[in-house]
């Protein structure tokens, strides 16, 4: 109710300003079907599962944007996006009205700088994520696809973050961006801290994109559970390079990254909530707090068929855990093949329906296991569950 009478007020305020500057409502609806079947190779039961699901394709969501312009060749703006969820009208984030951004920025000849609650580069949800140009899929279609946010380790929504985009030359953006943190301990060890570098190049049918980032994770107040795994955890790296040509009849794509000391819940669906993709048997909290070293790579490619976009991609990750503690029970390898197929296409400027198939397999070992976790598992110490969905929907902008 609190969230409702909020967005009541900050719509008001905001119509009675409208003409002394430029303020956009919009958003995105999506909604759609989906049927998915996850084989864990472990005693549990197999899980079927056939849903209304929202956000296949791109987030449900609505925000408010504007500009005004200073004069002087100076223009100041804001983006205020909240995501939520269209099969029941929920929010995405329990008590975060903006959690997909909030930022105020200052642009012209300089380039821009903005501030506040923003997506890293590797990441998704916010005008300044960079990663999806690298595969047809962008940051979209669910757990089991070859999505980016399944085959690269992502970066945060960061608070407090402060991020910085040169003016283009020749086709050449340079970007930069840190957080200090959440609100409670802004520059202190007990936050985890974000930041990056990124470039990317539009000419003709060439995109390319390349960022480095890391994550300066939190080292005080670690939960008793974490303190056998991390330690003092290492901060984490990760290198991306990818990009995509067109060729008229096809659009290739071709991304990579090398990513070190990454916590497992970065890299999409080893520490999803579905416990039967989780083998382990650990809690999620516990099993994200571990961490991995590895790399990945995507092919794929999207062309225009019968009035339409045909897309396809298969990806593979191959990681391990990074450091191991000496009183630390086990010891993990990972790898992961992902195949994705799907259409697309449009019934107008702002609405399109889509149908997307994939096939997700994952290789996991595990050394070091005690006897009782062995037999919490049938007996096994490695597993290969697996995954194949089905999806079609609608997705309608305003």
């Amino acid at each position: 109710m609190k969230k409702t009478l909020a967005a009541v007020a900050v719509l008001g305020a905001f119509a009675g300003s409208a003409l002394a500057a430029d303020v956009q409502l919009y958003g995105v609806v999506d909604l759609g079907f989906s049927y998915t079947h996850v084989d864990s190779d472990t005693i549990a039961d197999d899980l079927d599962k056939f849903s209304m699901d929202s956000g296949n394709q791109s987030g449900s969501r609505w925000g408010i944007k504007g500009t005004e312009d200073l004069g002087n060749g100076l223009t100041v703006g804001f983006i205020l996006e909240d995501g939520f969820d269209a099969d029941d009208g929920s929010e995405d984030s329990t008590g975060v009205m903006f959690n997909r951004e909030s930022s105020l920025f200052l642009q012209g000849g300089f380039g821009k700088i903005a501030f506040g609650r923003m997506g890293s580069f590797n990441q998704g949800q916010s005008s300044w994520s960079l990663i999806g140009r690298i595969t047809p899929f962008g940051t979209s279609f669910g757990n089991y696809t070859a999505q980016a946010g399944n085959v690269f380790a992502a970066g945060p929504v960061a608070d407090n973050s402060i991020a910085y985009q040169t003016p283009d030359f020749a086709g050449f953006k340079l970007y930069a961006m840190c957080s200090m943190g959440s609100n409670d301990n802004e520059n202190e060890s007990s936050s985890d801290r974000y930041y990056g570098i990124a470039a990317t190049y539009d000419n003709g049918p060439v995109s390319l994109y390349a960022a480095v980032d890391s994550t300066n994770y939190k080292s005080a107040n670690l939960a008793a559970t974490d303190q056998d795994i991390l330690g003092d955890p290492d901060d984490s790296l990760t290198v991306t390079l990818g990009g995509s040509w067109n060729f008229d009849v096809a659009k290739v794509y071709l991304g990579a990254q090398y990513f070190d000391s990454v916590k497992l819940s970065t890299l999409g669906g080893i520490a999803d909530n579905n416990a039967a993709m989780n083998p382990w048997g650990e809690s999620t909290s516990r099993l994200q707090s571990r961490t991995g070293t590895g790399y990945s790579i995507l092919l794929g490619a999207d062309a225009p068929v019968a009035g339409g976009k045909l897309m396809g991609a298969v990806a593979y990750i191959d990681a391990e855990q990074s450091d191991r503690m000496e009183e630390a029970l086990d010891y993990y390898d990972f790898s992961r093949w992902v195949v994705s197929v799907g259409y697309d296409y449009p019934l107008s400027k702002r609405t399109n329906v889509y149908a997307v198939a994939s096939y997700m397999n994952d290789d996991m070992e595990m050394t070091g296991v005690t006897k009782d976790r062995i037999e919490t598992h049938g007996g096994q110490s490695d597993w290969n569950p697996s995954a194949y969905t089905f999806m079609i929907g609608m997705r309608h902008k305003f």
